[in-house]
């Protein structure tokens, strides 16, 4: 309850105050803190739990993986699966390790836990699917996806095409990304923002921006930052300075509250050497009340 209502530090004082834990109890704070994205410490309270001789079940290990996975800490997840046996891994257990692994770079492993897996449900193939887009590996993602079509019952989704469309972004294939954006509607899968922006992403980084453009201006739904901003993004990749211009003004009139875009038209103006209309464009933002966010690195 203390967790839910976000207060972290009396959802511990309540758990330290516990005499007799059982597995529940260590289960429950554990999710507490991956909720709470508080990693680190989920994992240290797992390692607590095994020092104090508190068998852990698959609950247990599929949370304290997903802690691994959000960490990218291949060692801890490497112990924490030394620990699991052979008989206790079901579905969802079997796919926090395939994500695991995944998330950590370890696609080797990832593919070989994935391909021992006797039964695998939805989630289990967009993981490996996601998997391999989360590192540029498009061909391997399709090849998992045209397995999935071809050998299962299983039904793609939303975020199967989520992460084939991303993976085709990063990957430059064009004709792929849209091919399946087309099988979409085979699967009777409504496209989303999300979905627009990867298609937009995939055309503005080959250099289609008319294509793109035409996309995004036929869009049944109202684009939002991300399409405009992937949009934008590309026209600045490939110095088209002139579509980038009508494209901020277009997502300025979509948007007047987005510092990005008077700051992206700003800049675009200068470049092709137009001092006043640049200036203009941060006069523009003044007028609206808009600061420029503060730029900040994490490392």
């Amino acid at each position: 309850m203390y967790a839910k209502c976000g207060v972290m530090n009396d959802a511990s004082l309540v758990f330290n105050e516990i005499s007799e834990r059982d597995v529940v109890s260590w289960n429950t704070m554990i999710a507490v803190y991956c909720h709470g994205k508080c990693f680190v410490e989920a994992i240290a309270l797992f390692e607590e739990m095994v020092q104090q001789n508190v068998n852990p079940n698959s609950a247990t290990f599929a949370t304290v993986l997903s802690a691994c996975s959000h960490l990218a800490d291949l060692q801890k997840g490497e112990k924490v699966h030394r620990l699991i046996r052979t008989d206790e891994q079901n579905v969802s257990l079997a796919t926090a390790l395939v994500d695991m692994y995944a998330k950590c770079g370890r696609l080797d492993k990832s593919r070989e836990i994935f391909n021992s897996m006797k039964v695998k449900d939805s989630i289990s193939w967009n993981v490996m699917i996601s998997g391999y887009a989360m590192h540029g590996d498009a061909i391997s993602a399709i090849e998992i996806f045209e397995e999935m079509e071809e050998q299962t019952n299983i039904k793609p989704n939303s975020l199967t095409f989520l992460s084939l469309l991303s993976a085709c972004a990063h990957s430059g294939l064009v004709e792929e990304g849209k091919r399946l954006f087309g099988k979409m509607k085979q699967h009777s899968v409504r496209p989303n923002l999300k979905h627009y922006a990867c298609l937009v992403d995939v055309l503005g980084r080959s250099g289609s921006l008319l294509e793109a453009e035409e996309l995004v201006l036929s869009m049944p739904i109202c684009p939002d930052g991300g399409i405009w901003g992937a949009l934008l993004g590309a026209c600045k990749i490939h110095d088209d300075f002139i579509t980038g211009i009508r494209i901020a003004k277009q997502a300025i009139k979509t948007d007047p509250k987005n510092d990005g875009y008077y700051i992206v038209l700003s800049d675009m103006y200068s470049s092709i050497g137009k001092w006043k209309e640049s200036e203009r464009a941060r006069e523009m933002m003044k007028e609206q009340g808009i600061e420029k966010t503060t730029g900040w690195s994490f490392v």
